[in-house]
């Protein structure tokens, strides 16, 4: 870990009083300044000064917060050396660091040792199995609890939040006498996780005061259910009350409007972010500037990039990606050239993604197969299967299979369904049907059920090629088999209410 030198300190360097330095440190963690508060404890060592039973705890959570685990252990050296392994705040503090690392074993190692143990204590190695998904170890600590107090129970609903598992939650819920806000968002949270919007919403009207999260825990919920028209809803409800929305607020409802494709409503919820200050959050920047592309307004995707001074790897992603969708591919290579010439930001796996398919768009081959072998060799990022994807994708669209088929083979771990069928389709497209039939194979050895968009992939491929016998069979398969093909919807927004049209549908279903 490189730790920086803290000018701060250089005033006191004379002075031996361990309860400044303390304080110092406190300050820096408080601050978020880790490294500058381990170079702080190394030069109070220097002066001759020993860490306490009140510096070990600041320095254990600045390991941890830090994700510093060299530093951690030495720390944990370092209070056996000295003896305050055995006091009680550094016991909590040691629990909580292997907590933040991600260290189960070690912090329940450090929980065994406490001869005793408070309500902290407990609490803290509570939340270490729940924040971990470990939910059958927090009910184990929990019922064996002495005595629970409320954050016992919220750590508990939150952990079954995280599991999907609302039922259970809820009988943690229930038990509560006197429930918090944090209670209440928490069992919200663990029925849009579960899928229960109902539920959700019945709790959200019950609760006697709600605040930023609670609103905020509806619109994403609703998001993360694809219920798009009721996250935008929730905003629009949001603003009409006493509580101001936040960038989260904000970036929930722009992805519903992503995802609608809602630009009038995309517009208007822009023009509401620039009045309330929100439209300086890089998270509504890399919103705004996705949801524009996916509504089919690349220009002003671009027009949001270039105004924004305050440029992170998201915003660069997202316009690269934005670009991809539209077919823009050489101006997709000029932003991530931009990209890779400021210094302040680097490339990550999610930025190659996008470039990558930027090529496939694009037909631009010679690029993307050097930009996919630089990946490893100048950026030190390992391809995953969404990058292989990408290549898969673009050689195919080229019409060159075999090098396609090549990498397939040579790819570290096993085809996904969503490359094979990227073959596949292109395989309909170019009419090859040799190559077809192949990607047919290895798709259908990768499982044993099939979807109703594999079957008609089939079936076109065989139409494509004019082999409509072979066509027929497999449409004949499909519903021998009982599998029904999704039909097509299309989604128009008319004064702010979606209307959602199936096919063969008359009327519509509005929103």
């Amino acid at each position: 870990m490189a730790l920086v030198s803290c000018n701060s300190i250089c005033c006191l360097s004379a002075s031996p009083d361990l309860q400044r330095w303390n304080n110092i440190i406190k300050t820096q963690v408080l601050e978020g300044n880790a490294g500058h508060a381990i170079r702080s404890y190394v030069n109070m060592q220097r002066l001759g000064l020993v860490a306490d039973n009140y510096t070990f705890p600041v320095l254990l959570k600045a390991a941890g917060n830090a994700s510093y685990l060299g530093v951690g252990l030495a720390l944990h050296g370092q209070t056996l050396k000295t003896g305050f392994c055995d006091h009680l705040f550094v016991q909590t503090a040691l629990l909580k660091m292997y907590s933040s690392l991600g260290i189960v074993a070690d912090a329940r190692k450090a929980f065994d040792k406490m001869p005793v143990k408070d309500v902290v204590a407990w609490n803290s190695m509570l939340y270490v199995y729940a924040s971990s998904g470990q939910m059958g170890n927090a009910v184990q600590v929990f019922d064996t609890m002495p005595s629970q107090d409320l954050l016992s129970f919220n750590i508990m609903i939150s952990g079954f939040a995280g599991s999907g598992s609302n039922i259970s939650a809820r009988s943690i819920f229930d038990r509560i006498p006197d429930k918090d806000i944090v209670s209440w968002n928490s069992m919200i949270l663990a029925c849009m996780n579960a899928g229960d919007m109902a539920e959700a919403h019945e709790l959200f009207e019950s609760m006697p005061e709600k605040n930023v999260i609670t609103w905020n825990t509806m619109i994403m919920g609703y998001l993360n259910n694809q219920v798009y028209s009721k996250a935008i809803e929730f905003l629009d409800k949001m603003k009409m009350g006493n509580i101001e929305p936040d960038h989260l607020s904000v970036t929930g409802a722009l992805s519903a409007c992503a995802h609608l494709g809602s630009l009038e409503t995309g517009i208007n919820i822009h023009t509401y972010a620039k009045l309330s200050g929100q439209a300086s959050s890089p998270h509504v920047v890399t919103a705004l500037i996705d949801m524009y592309a996916k509504c089919g307004s690349i220009h002003n995707s671009l027009e949001v990039f270039y105004k924004f001074k305050h440029k992170d790897v998201y915003c660069w992603n997202a316009i690269i990606s934005g670009l991809a969708l539209h077919g823009f591919g050489h101006a997709a290579l000029k932003i991530f050239n931009q990209m890779r010439a400021d210094c302040r930001v680097k490339p990550d796996d999610i930025t190659f993604i996008g470039v990558l398919s930027a090529c496939s768009h694009g037909g631009l081959v010679e690029q993307g197969c050097e930009l996919f072998d630089s990946m490893e060799k100048q950026f030190g990022i390992t391809p995953k299967a969404e990058h292989y994807g990408c290549m898969v994708d673009l050689l195919s669209r080229a019409g060159l299979f075999d090098s396609a088929l090549t990498l397939i083979e040579t790819m570290p771990f096993e085809a996904s369904e969503s490359i094979l069928g990227a073959l596949l389709s292109a395989c309909v497209i170019h009419q090859d049907l040799e190559n077809g039939e192949k990607a047919m194979k290895l798709l259908v050895s990768t499982k044993a059920a099939r979807s109703d968009g594999e079957y008609m992939m089939f079936a076109n491929l065989y139409a494509s090629c004019g082999e409509w016998e072979e066509a027929q069979r497999w449409r004949d398969v499909m519903n021998e088999s009982g599998i029904e093909k999704t039909a097509g919807c299309s989604l128009v927004e008319i004064n702010g209410r979606f209307h959602k049209f199936m096919a063969g549908d008359e009327n519509g279903i509005v929103y």
